[in-house]
């Protein structure tokens, strides 16, 4: 409760500097009545373990069992880290600087071993500053030199009492100290206070706004000294905003109560009086503290926060006993079982044991049955939330066995089933796990469907091959087409170009190329047709218009009815076809020279422009009608 009601903002940094391992060490802890800070630097050269993090482990961990304000307890912390670290001297003797404050959110008490330190800073000045168990502090303190010369002198480093010591441990703690809205703590290790100095730490503090600026600001400070060779370095700020304000009514009543059982006491006399005034004291106050207590755990039970809840009934049920309270104590009993089972359900489920979870819940159910300082319905729902968990986890062992049996589809089946309850309970953990289960299972399905096309397509160009082989090219071109297909599918690129070039091969031998013309043609005209048996002159294009501007040479007409040398005859047993037009008298274009056509061979037909034979008589020509020709081509066609 002091915690809620109070307002402490810690901020910290810790740096190797220029080596490689950080021996420097800082933790804390914040409880509702009580907090610690602790600092350590280990002052040995263990390469397996840390000395600063176990002393300030070891603290923390007994300031956590018994937590107190008080200087025999804080005496304690340090003492037993100080035989933990000498028990876990084994290769080497291990060492380590502490420092430790604790606080009630109201007051402070703060413990030293060694020369790690704490400064105290009040409206921007500093107030307090812890003393190092060293020998240039002795030497400060015995007045031989400055004090303004301790952080630079050569025997700081020699302490005179650390944790580990082989000599007798004697640790400084201070008395109890009053806290103030506004104050700031700081906790630093050698690396830091030796070059950052106070009045350099209370300038930075003018303009910081929050712990970690500050710290940052100290930081810049230390690197801007540009030293060659940079320590270990930690700090840690503590600003303290508000402090816990305490009821002056239920101080007064105390003081109130005590001053009667002195007075009582002091009437009865005896050597025992300042005994009972003690004890009285402390009954005084377990009886005020177990009902305060149990008052704060049911304030958490209602809020749902059962592990404060769990300390804070335990801390009723001591002042009880304390007390003799035994009624009292027996009821606290009741709700600290309950309580600690709730808390064992909750860290089951935290650590996925959702069967053990389930069990402590169904003994807690047990527990509070008719019970109204409890919320029933609350647990009741952790319940089935956790039992809705087993079952996710349960399709998800049989999504894996069929998983296992390359059973993919039955698999996946199981996992979305499993997938969607864990989304629908906020299961974020086996839903997680679940995504990953389905995306394995797509993997193995693309997997297969990509080996199956691939054979497929393997199939379809072996057809292809054959179908080639067999010269049946229409066939090779389909089945090399479908494979390509395939193969473009599932992204085999190397297949694609392969089935691409098989089809262009294939469609050259479906479609060869036509036959490049003859050597002997002039450039610019069709090759000349030979007159050879079955060979035709050919027909007059007429479809063309003939250039206007142009004309014949005039020393040149063309070859009318040219005949055969008399010397050379054409065979009697062949004669001219009948059912091709032959040009009879072809004018050349105006803008080109017509030239002579060859005279056939005596083995050879005459073409139709010369002179038939004297065997046979002169067949009209029997050609189909020509394609009608624009005007200028008549015309031309007409002169001679």
């Amino acid at each position: 409760m002091r915690k809620d009601n109070s307002e402490f903002i810690t901020g910290f940094l810790s740096e190797s500097g220029s080596f490689v391992r950080n021996k420097d060490y800082f933790a804390y802890a914040q409880l509702d009545d009580i907090a610690c800070w602790v600092i350590a630097r280990g002052l040995d050269n263990d390469q397996e373990v840390e000395s600063a993090e176990l002393a300030a482990k070891s603290v923390l961990g007994y300031f956590l069992q018994k937590p107190s304000i008080s200087r025999y307890r804080i005496r304690r912390y340090l003492q037993e880290a100080h035989r933990v670290l000498q028990a876990e001297s084994h290769r080497v003797r291990l060492k380590a600087s502490l420092t430790i404050i604790v606080t009630d959110y109201a007051r402070v008490r703060y413990g030293v071993a060694g020369n790690t330190r704490m400064y105290q800073f009040r409206n921007g000045r500093l107030q307090w500053q812890s003393k190092d168990q060293s020998l240039a502090q002795q030497m400060v303190d015995g007045e031989e030199i400055a004090e303004d010369a301790l952080d630079q002198h050569e025997e700081r480093h020699n302490l005179l009492s650390y944790l580990g010591t082989p000599n007798e441990f004697r640790p400084f703690v201070s008395k109890k100290l009053p806290l103030y809205d506004g104050d700031v703590f700081l906790l630093a290790t050698p690396g830091l206070w030796e070059k950052v100095n106070p009045a350099e730490m209370q300038d930075g503090l003018q303009e910081a706004k929050d712990p970690e600026a500050w710290i940052d600001t100290l930081e810049d400070v230390l690197l801007s000294k540009q030293e060659h060779v940079v320590q270990n370095y930690t700090a840690a700020a503590i600003f303290v905003n508000k402090i816990f304000k305490t009821d002056p009514q239920k101080k007064w009543r105390i003081i109130k109560r005590v001053a009667l059982i002195l007075l009582v006491l002091a009437l009865a006399g005896g050597g025992a009086l300042l005994y009972k005034m003690k004890e009285a004291e402390r009954i005084a106050d377990a009886a005020t503290g177990m009902f305060e207590h149990e008052t704060a755990g049911d304030a958490f039970i209602a809020e749902g926060d059962y592990p404060k809840a769990l300390k804070a009934y335990s801390d009723a049920r001591n002042a009880a006993n304390i007390v003799k309270n035994k009624i009292q104590a027996t009821l606290l009993a009741k709700k600290i079982r309950i309580t600690q089972l709730i808390v064992d359900g909750d860290t089951a489920v935290k650590d996925e044991q959702y069967t053990k979870a389930l069990d402590k819940y169904d003994k807690a159910l047990k527990e509070m049955k008719g019970r109204d300082d409890f919320n029933e319905p609350e647990i009741l729902e952790k319940k089935e939330k956790t039992q809705s968990y087993v079952l996710v986890m349960q399709w998800k062992k049989e999504g894996d066995l069929l998983f296992e049996g390359q059973d993919y589809p039955g698999a996946e089946a199981y996992y979305q089933k499993a997938r969607k309850l864990a989304l629908e309970t906020s299961f974020v953990t086996g839903e997680k796990e679940l995504r990953t289960k389905l995306d394995e299972v797509a993997s193995k399905k693309t997997g297969i469907d990509k080996e199956k096309k691939t054979l497929d397509g393997d199939k379809l160009e072996k057809q292809g091959d054959e179908s080639y082989a067999a010269q049946d090219f229409e066939g090779a071109i389909q089945s090399y087409t479908m494979a390509q297909e395939i193969y473009q599918e599932i992204g085999v690129l190397e297949k694609v170009l392969a089935m691409e070039r098989k089809v262009t091969k294939a469609e050259e031998k479906l479609n060869p190329p036509a036959a490049p013309p003859s050597a002997g043609a002039p450039a610019g005209q069709p090759p000349v047709q030979g007159t050879g048996a079955g060979s035709q002159p050919p027909p007059v294009q007429v479809n063309q218009a003939t250039p206007v501007n142009q004309t014949a040479p005039a020393n040149q007409t063309a070859p009318i009815n040219q005949t055969a040398p008399v010397n050379q005859t054409a065979p009697t047993n062949q004669t001219a076809p009948i059912n091709q037009a032959v040009p009879v008298n072809p004018v050349a274009p105006t803008y080109q020279l017509v030239p002579v056509p060859p005279i056939a061979p005596t083995n050879q037909a005459v073409p139709q422009a010369t002179t038939a034979p004297a065997t046979q008589p002169v067949q009209p020509p029997q050609a189909n009608p020509p394609a009608t020709a624009n005007p200028t081509q008549e015309e031309a066609a007409k002169t001679p």
